[in-house]
């Protein structure tokens, strides 16, 4: 594995990590950026292909042993990595990894568990509720999460930050047509749908037993679920709370429901 000091920051081999804060590469881009030592160290265990590594001089000799023998390894002074990215970083590497998929779809039909929980959003905004969403579902087992291709990308740097990688290693499909995905879950593999609404007249998430087969549809910050996925939906439930209240941010909800939804007793 090549040790490559570098000078300037204008080197092309670079580009990837350049202005990372504002830049925050969309997933039309080749690649994907994670950072920290945990998240490169789930990089390199995953099934994605690892592209370069970028290090300060500080932690250069902690990576080089963890990298193969193809997978370049830049280095430079901590300041200069500093304006390389375009923020104070304190975690001394990064790498970037190609993007892919490692699983199919169709997969999703042919599983014979009984018991299966799959998330699905499809229009969140904010890229940190996507990314703690990401990690509730790793939390609580969840065995996919489905995203529409209006919400945030689930390999940017922020969504991969925030869920602890959740993408490197747990089914994440973007889908253009996510509402005929779910039906055909329902249709081939027996799931409900099920819409998280913070309407008061919806049915307490906890009124009666869950299905064994459910997807957890869950709405936009600001709009909620929309009508189309309102009609798509088995079950509209929600998380009662007293009048007056303001409604709960999504991803907190969603810690909410998937909680109870682990527990034995909750399912049908």
């Amino acid at each position: 594995m090549p040790v490559i000091a570098l000078t300037s920051l204008e080197d092309p081999r670079l580009a990837v990590y350049r202005h990372l804060k504002t830049s925050n590469a969309g997933r039309d881009a080749r690649a994907f950026v994670v950072e920290g030592a945990k998240l490169v160290d789930r990089l390199l265990s995953s099934p994605f292909t690892v592209l370069s590594a970028l290090a300060d001089t500080n932690h250069c000799g902690m990576i080089e042993p963890r990298l193969s023998p193809d997978v370049p390894l830049f280095v430079l002074p901590r300041p200069a990595l500093r304006e390389l990215i375009g923020y104070e970083f304190h975690q001394g590497v990064l790498a970037s990894g190609r993007r892919g998929t490692f699983q199919n779809f169709d997969t999703l039909m042919a599983d014979p568990r009984p018991r299966r929980t799959i998330v699905v959003c499809p229009s969140l905004n904010n890229p940190e509720n996507l990314g703690t969403i990401l990690r509730l579902a790793d939390v609580f087992d969840v065995e996919a999460v489905l995203v529409g291709p209006s919400c945030p990308d689930p390999f940017s740097r922020r969504v991969l930050r925030v869920s602890m990688g959740f993408a490197l290693w747990r089914s994440v499909f973007v889908l253009d047509d996510l509402i005929g995905a779910c039906e055909r879950l329902r249709a081939r593999a027996g799931f409900a749908i099920l819409g998280a609404v913070a309407t008061s007249g919806a049915e307490p998430f906890d009124a009666r037993p869950r299905p064994d087969r459910s997807l957890l549809v869950l709405g936009h910050e600001a709009t909620g679920i929309d009508g189309a996925w309102i009609k798509a939906c088995d079950r509209a439930i929600t998380v009662p709370m007293r009048p007056g209240a303001e409604s709960l941010n999504v991803a907190v909800a969603t810690g909410v429901l998937l909680h109870h939804f682990q527990r034995d007793d909750t399912w049908s």
